[in-house]
Parts: C-alpha cells; structure tokens; sequence
C-alpha cells in the first residue's frame, strides 16, 4: 500500500517538487521504496523531460525530490516497491 502527497500541495507547471510516501503491506509491514521513475507524459511522450527524481529516507518516509511537470496535461509516476525478495511497481 502507498500512500503519498506532493510538496508543496499545489503543484505548478515547471516548478519542481517532491512527493512525500508512506510505504507498507496490507498487513502493515514496511515495505521497501526501490525507486520513482521519471513522470511520463502519456500521448506528450515525445517532449524530453528535464530532471530525475532522486529519494531519501527520513523518519520511516520516503521523499523524492527533483520532479517536475514541465507542461500541462496528464502525467504518470511509477513508484516501484520491494517486499521482501519480491518487487513490484
């Protein structure tokens, strides 16, 4: 299970931010952040995306910084977990 928001609450075309993630199993482990991948455009694919998200851990949370929607539209993030020996996304 994730739980996640971003900071700060508002995001704005071409301003980066963070996420701030809370990972664990349904029966409330804590489970592993692997990695979050670079927002994706979707159908904007084909513009390059400027920045990588880098994560750090803090507290029993996870934080990754340096996201950024550099133009309007929808966007997907991966957020890829570990559990044990197993990994998902």
């Amino acid at each position: 299970m994730i739980a996640f928001r971003p900071d700060p609450m508002r995001i704005e075309v071409g301003e980066p931010f963070s996420l701030l993630l809370n990972v664990c199993t349904r029966r409330g482990k804590p489970a592993e952040l692997v990695a979050v991948e670079r927002p994706d455009a979707g159908a904007q694919a084909r513009h390059e995306l400027r920045g990588r998200p880098s994560c750090r851990r803090g507290d029993g949370r996870y934080r990754a910084e340096g996201m950024v929607f550099h133009m309007p539209g929808r966007w997907e993030v991966a957020i890829d977990v570990r559990v044990g020996e197993k990994a998902s996304g």
